[in-house]
């Protein structure tokens, strides 16, 4: 293929469940696009796919992705964004880069502010995840794929019900791995799962299997990242674990409240309250809620005491944050 419509196609640059991604170009207004082709027959992916053009057009902030235009290609849909140079910042957490601290920083302010921008029209993501996050040469990070997104407001009917969880398995706020109605703070525990794997690289919840890993989600806290990384920042982990809070009252009510402290982490000053209890206890409640509403006899199991972690699969010990 070497040409979609108007745009010169240069080469194929990925591919999914859903179709394909192309390098192209607009040679009207000289500039490279992405192009994805959705050419899956799959008609829920389909669906996905429109409404991940409908939404994502309607964005326009430094911090998402820009959609240009949309629309058919023998009678295949496709989708043309801004080209981004760089790359997905789950490639640098598997490479586990020597990121400095500060960097890290920076692009945790930019994922919130591009989740804070789409809160503030409506748009829950729903899988904020290291893959949908693009880091650009220029140190920028990016919010992409809206693919399962859906806006507070509207009905979605056809993509989502109540008792069908939707996400990425390890990244699901707890009221999403039991199937339950999400709002925006499902976002904020995503936000927080990132967080906590760029900053350590180590996944919070990781396990051998699903179930595994969704019990833990349910009813275990995450190891402290001051275990992880030596002399990690007290208040950068109480703004994580107030993000990986159980229940989601306890966890920030917006991204704005997140990005209110991570620019006073920042500028190196100190942080107020910010959980309205001990963070374990949050947890705690949490698990018991689950044990409540789950199998009794897993209640014992359930219940452990303050402080204690099963560790994840895999290699945990952190690399070291370099000087900045």
């Amino acid at each position: 293929m070497k040409q979609l419509g108007k745009y010169e196609i240069l080469e194929r640059i990925g591919e999914g469940g859903f179709g394909t991604v192309w390098k192209g170009r607009d040679p009207f207004l000289k500039r490279n696009v992405a192009i994805k082709l959705c050419t899956s027959d799959n008609d829920e992916l389909r669906k996905r796919f429109l409404r991940e053009a409908e939404i994502a057009g309607g964005l326009h902030h430094p911090n998402v992705t820009v959609v240009h235009d949309f629309g058919y290609h023998e009678d295949v849909p496709f989708m043309v964004q801004e080209f981004l140079s760089g790359e997905d910042l789950s490639v640098i957490i598997r490479r586990r880069d020597a990121v400095p601290q500060l960097t890290k920083l920076r692009w945790l302010t930019d994922i919130a502010r591009g989740l804070e921008y789409a809160h503030s029209k409506g748009v829950i993501h729903r899988d904020v995840k290291p893959s949908n996050i693009r880091i650009l040469e220029s140190g920028v990070a990016k919010v992409m794929d809206f693919g399962i997104a859906k806006l507070a407001e509207m009905n979605t009917q056809g993509l989502t019900r109540t008792g069908t969880a939707m996400g990425t398995i390890g990244y699901m706020a707890p009221e999403q791995v039991n199937g339950e109605p999400v709002d925006h703070r499902a976002d904020i525990f995503a936000y927080g799962v990132l967080a906590y794997e760029l900053l350590t690289y180590v996944r919070p919840f990781d396990a051998d299997t699903m179930s595994r890993v969704f019990y833990r989600i349910l009813n275990e806290n995450p190891q402290p990242l001051s275990d992880l990384v030596p002399l990690f920042p007290a208040d950068l982990e109480r703004v994580v674990l107030r993000c990986l809070a159980k229940n989601q009252n306890h966890r920030y009510g917006s991204f704005r409240e997140v990005l209110h402290h991570l620019e006073r982490i920042a500028a190196g000053e100190p942080l107020d309250e910010i959980e309205p209890g001990d963070p374990t206890e949050i947890a705690h409640s949490g698990a018991r809620a689950a044990a409540t509403a789950g199998d009794p006899a897993s209640a014992a199991t359930v219940l452990r005491p303050p402080g204690s972690w099963t560790p994840p699969t895999g290699p945990t010990a952190a690399l070291p944050n370099t000087p900045n």
